[in-house]
């Protein structure tokens, strides 16, 4: 759990995974440099469960998180945004899952959204078997809420964790869900057992890059070429072909709002990186004749 300027919401976080049925856990938990009272409530806590490892000074979400996942002892492995909140059966029932079905690696479920009140905003109705979420996936669906997810420890050999490229700009979750399911099995149960909070001061709801707008789209094309067993610019740390694919990715956007930025967009992408552009330039076409109904 990291933790980051969440003085309202940090209680009821904690509170919620103390209270779960399922009792052998560990919550390991950072301070990620808050400037309000979030340390002093982490540290108002007195359970042998809870370790902390907080920062001496703002290291961002993901750098936190991976640097707890080093710390980290257990078999399995989730995440919890320190505003969101558990349901208290939320552990037992995915590794339940877990023993009945041993061929999975990650288990996720399905999530109510809340307001920073907790009221009821709306329900998740995300696909269950993996084929399907698969399938939602490469048709650029979210199929999960990320930070639902169990995993087992040992597929981080596989997968490693978060990419640093995307290093406070968000979808770092997405990049990383998309090398799992790459590779392994995975479900979401039909029971809500996350409840996730949406209020202004997010994580999701403060990212500032450009390339957090178009994240997912970059990702499932990255995922699309692993899968033809092409490279992945970000895995193999090309980092600016990766940062061109997102500007080509941008210009094919345009075409929704303007014919003229949208062309220019894309012809100086082009040639910047022109050894990119048979990549994008049937989307780009296809994206201007829906758009403009150019024929």
């Amino acid at each position: 759990m990291p933790a980051y300027n969440c003085e309202l919401y940090i209680g009821k976080a904690i509170d919620s995974v103390l209270c779960q049925s399922y009792i052998n856990i560990e919550l390991l938990v950072a301070d990620d440099y808050s400037t309000d009272q979030t340390r002093k409530i982490i540290e108002s806590y007195n359970d042998q469960r809870i370790k902390v490892f907080h920062n001496s000074e703002n290291m961002g979400y993901l750098k936190t998180c991976n640097m707890l996942v080093t710390k980290a002892s257990g078999s399995f492995l989730t995440f919890l945004d320190a505003d969101d909140i558990n349901h208290p059966l939320r552990f037992e029932k995915l590794i339940n899952h877990f023993i009945i079905f041993p061929k999975l690696s990650c288990i996720g479920s399905n999530i109510v959204r809340i307001d920073p009140h907790g009221n009821v905003i709306s329900h998740s109705d995300f696909p269950h078997l993996n084929i399907e979420i698969k399938t939602a996936f490469e048709n650029y669906r979210i199929p999960c809420h990320f930070s639902s997810l169990l995993i087992k420890m040992d597929i981080l050999e596989k997968v490693g964790m978060y990419n640093e490229y995307w290093n406070r700009i968000g979808s770092e979750d997405v990049y990383w869900f998309s090398h799992i399911l790459h590779y392994f099995k995975t479900e979401n149960l039909p029971e809500e057992l996350y409840y996730y909070r949406k209020h202004s001061t997010s994580v999701t709801a403060t990212h500032k890059d450009p390339k957090a707008f178009i994240g997912h789209q970059l990702i499932i094309h990255l995922y699309k070429r692993r899968l033809k067993g092409k490279e992945d610019y970000i895995q193999s740390g090309n980092w600016k072909k990766a940062d061109a694919c997102a500007k080509y990715l941008m210009a094919i956007n345009k075409t929704r709002l303007s014919a003229i930025g949208s062309i220019v967009g894309f012809i100086g992408i082009s040639i910047v990186a022109p050894s990119l552009f048979p990549q994008f330039i049937r989307k780009f076409v296809s994206n201007w004749r829906a758009n403009f109904k150019w024929t």
